[in-house]
């Protein structure tokens, strides 16, 4: 004979089990700074997150980090005229690396359309925005690929970051 606890435990281990599954077991952090000042206070060009040479006008900072595997997603703005440590950074590329071709999704509303999934460089370009390739080593075996998109004109970019 089945306890009624039984009949209990079952379900709530099923509607536990798909919570985690569903919810990539809740590692994925989602931060706001105001201003690039925040962000460095708060440790995260330290942790690796935020790289240093964003221009020091950044501001309205949306960060979401996923500690496994490493990902992050980056909004931000800045004023046009404090872009110039950004552009000698970033790298114009002719194809994407294969890291960044395709985006996963923050699931963030601040995150834009164009940049999720398989990423279609046309549409990313008449949206205003030109992409950019930053590598660094990760560790002694991988290598570190952050995708930036840049709307110089206005001062917003986005970049995401992977292991590769």
């Amino acid at each position: 004979m089945v306890s009624s606890k039984t009949f209990l435990i079952v379900p709530v281990l099923r509607l536990t089990l798909i919570c985690v599954i569903a919810g990539g077991c809740g590692d994925n952090r989602d931060l706001f700074y105001g201003a690039l000042a925040d962000a460095t206070k708060a440790g995260e060009n330290d942790r690796g997150w935020i790289p240093d040479y964003l221009p020091k006008t950044s501001r309205a900072i949306h960060l979401t980090e996923q500690i496994s595997p490493s990902k992050e997603w980056c909004g931000f703005e800045f004023l046009p005229t404090d872009s110039q440590s950004l552009r000698e950074t970033l790298k114009t590329v002719d194809a994407l690396p294969p890291s960044v071709k395709r985006v996963p999704s923050p699931d963030a509303s601040w995150w834009p359309a164009m940049l999720k999934g398989n990423l279609d460089v046309q549409k990313i370009h008449k949206e205003g925005f030109e992409l950019y390739v930053v590598e660094s080593p990760a560790d002694s075996v991988s290598t570190w690929v952050s995708l930036f998109a840049i709307d110089w004109s206005k001062g917003r970019g986005f970049f995401y970051g992977t292991r590769e």
